[in-house]
């Protein structure tokens, strides 16, 4: 009979360990989904205000450069 308890019980652990990691997984991509739609807005509104071609273009060329730093180098 004990071997049952255990058995219920470490079902219950992981039934509940289950649910409480996609709760937190859902909450994370809701919260990531909301930060990344205010970081998109935030970025509209500042290129907005640039006026200069040649200072987008050196935004660019700094945002590229920072793209490619995460490339494997070949050795």
């Amino acid at each position: 009979m004990p071997a049952f308890f255990l058995l219920l019980r470490s079902l219950l652990i992981r039934l509940l360990s289950s649910k409480l990691a996609g709760s937190a997984a859902q909450f994370l991509r809701r919260s990531l989904s909301t930060a990344g739609s205010h970081l998109g807005s935030l970025l509209h509104r500042i290129w907005d205000r640039i006026r200069s071609q040649e200072s987008r273009e050196a935004i660019l060329s700094c945002v590229l450069c920072l793209l490619n730093m995460h490339k494997k180098v070949d050795v």
